[in-house]
């Protein structure tokens, strides 16, 4: 994968997980609301992208820097 591409393709991995994430969000709310396991996974979602953000951003600071 080429460094011009890269971005683009980040880009529409992030967006398709946004949507799953967000359908996810209907059998939640109706079924899964109970579910200890179900709220530990997507607390540990949020805490890996988190951080991926992150390093993804301080990339970006220490390429536009040099």
């Amino acid at each position: 994968m080429s460094r011009a591409k890269a971005p683009h393709r980040l880009a529409i991995v992030h967006f398709s997980l946004a949507t799953v994430w967000a359908l996810l969000t209907i059998p939640t709310v109706m079924w899964w609301r109970e579910s200890i396991l179900w709220v530990a996974f997507m607390s540990i979602y949020a805490i890996v992208i988190a951080h991926l953000s992150a390093a993804g951003a301080a990339r970006a600071e220490q390429e536009a820097e040099s």
